[in-house]
């Protein structure tokens, strides 16, 4: 065996419907579809490329109760791929599993439905599985967030934050433990789905994020027993110990989830171990989907006519189309409207159009307590002056400019 080809995605989100609508020609939520395109892209990769292995870490579905038209489409995807040869395993993410501790996730049908070459891991295990082009390891790590202590005795008493620390030294020792087993002679991986720290957050985690939930040292991850570590629950793609033995990467969602992932990439990783005399190496890259865009048109009132109709001429129509647009523009006063029929028509073809009226609240002046109605002018702008410290470099010329016009008043 000298070499290993595979591909790493994350955070599928199947079931997610937010700036989607029902496609009435096949009865699917339009992104749902998106998403089933993105997924296609991948495994269409990976048939083409001859990929031995994809490591896919967590969260496939959006919800914990995705629809039975979902399960299916991701099912029949899974089914072809792996007749192609591909082995695949994946690591329950937060949104994967039940709201009870003990219910199946709905990941876990594929056992019931007998697909082989396909490994769902819900508990920490290093699984050995055979490739078409040799043994490969596989460290899992699925999501295990505060619940997994939460309900024991021993720790019912322990504060939010105490808790935190002892879920992150449980998740530290299973790594360690996960290494301990690894053979360093043969291929091995790192997957799961869980919070580095140091990790860049995209708009969606710095949203949803518990700040309790627990969170991994990059150093642990990194353990030299590992070849290649491929994470999964944070939206965007990153490399956390980059240049350096193994690779720690993020390989994203492979389609944006809202307007807070509307500048990044989507897509995944295409990589491969190849041994050598030093051992095994990994090299990758990250591989854009041309996922749907999402994009943001901000008006002012230089965007409004005398009429206060909005001019929309910069921005052309063509380069709107299929995205899902957001619109803002601002209003005087919250109750405020302004007509829309122009926006609307401007941007038909978009895929989704979003209209938000944003009212910004005018700055509070913060009245100078130095500062009296029984002061004369030249006094009060002195105060003032003495008080704005940005002014002080033309404090002398704003005072004789004063002093000129209370001649001339007078």
């Amino acid at each position: 065996m000298k070499s290993i080809r595979f591909i790493h995605l994350s955070d599928i989100h199947i079931g997610l419907q937010t700036h989607g609508r029902v496609n009435p020609s096949t009865g699917l939520n339009t992104r749902l579809e998106d998403i089933l395109k993105s997924l296609d892209y991948v495994f269409e990769t990976a048939r083409r490329e001859s990929v031995d292995l994809i490591l896919i870490a967590g969260d496939v579905f959006h919800r914990e109760n995705p629809q039975p038209s979902e399960e299916i489409e991701f099912a029949r995807r899974i089914g072809r791929v792996v007749g192609a040869g591909v082995r695949i395993v994946i690591v329950l993410g937060n949104h994967d599993y039940g709201s009870s501790g003990g219910k199946a996730s709905a990941v876990e049908i594929f056992p019931a439905l007998d697909i082989d070459g396909v490994t769902i891991v819900r508990k920490p295990e290093l699984l050995s599985i055979n490739t078409k082009s040799g043994v490969v390891q596989v460290a899992c790590l699925p999501w295990a967030g505060r619940s997994m202590l939460a309900s024991r005795d021993e720790y019912k008493s322990l504060s939010s934050g105490e808790l935190q620390v002892e879920v992150e030294k449980k998740l530290i020792g299973i790594i360690r433990d996960l290494a301990k087993d690894i053979d360093r002679t043969a291929p091995s991986f790192l997957l799961c789905h869980v919070a580095a720290r140091d990790a860049k957050l995209s708009g969606t985690e710095l949203d949803s994020l518990s700040t309790s939930d627990p969170v991994v040292p990059v150093g642990e991850l990194a353990s030299p027993a590992f070849n290649y570590v491929a994470l999964g629950h944070i939206h965007r793609f990153q490399d956390l110990h980059s240049g350096k033995t193994p690779p720690v990467v993020y390989s994203g969602s492979i389609e944006r989830i809202d307007f807070t992932e509307e500048h990044e990439k989507k897509g995944f990783v295409m990589g491969e171990l190849s041994h050598s005399d030093e051992g095994w190496k990994c090299g990758y890259e990250f591989v854009e989907i041309p996922a749907r865009k999402f994009l943001t048109v901000e008006l002012t009132q230089d965007d409004m006519d005398d009429e206060n109709r909005f001019k929309l001429d910069k921005y052309p129509p063509e380069d709107f189309e299929d995205a899902v647009v957001r619109v803002r523009y601002n209003v005087a006063a919250p109750g405020d409207e302004a007509d829309e029929t122009a926006i609307k028509s401007h941007f038909r073809d978009a895929h989704n159009l979003k209209i938000e009226r944003v009212f910004t609240k005018p700055e509070k002046i913060i009245r100078q307590t130095e500062l009296t109605r029984t002061m004369g002018v030249l006094e009060a702008l002195d105060k003032y002056i003495d008080g704005k410290p940005e002014l002080k470099k033309i404090g002398d010329e704003m005072k004789s400019y004063a002093e000129k016009l209370i001649r001339e008043t007078e």
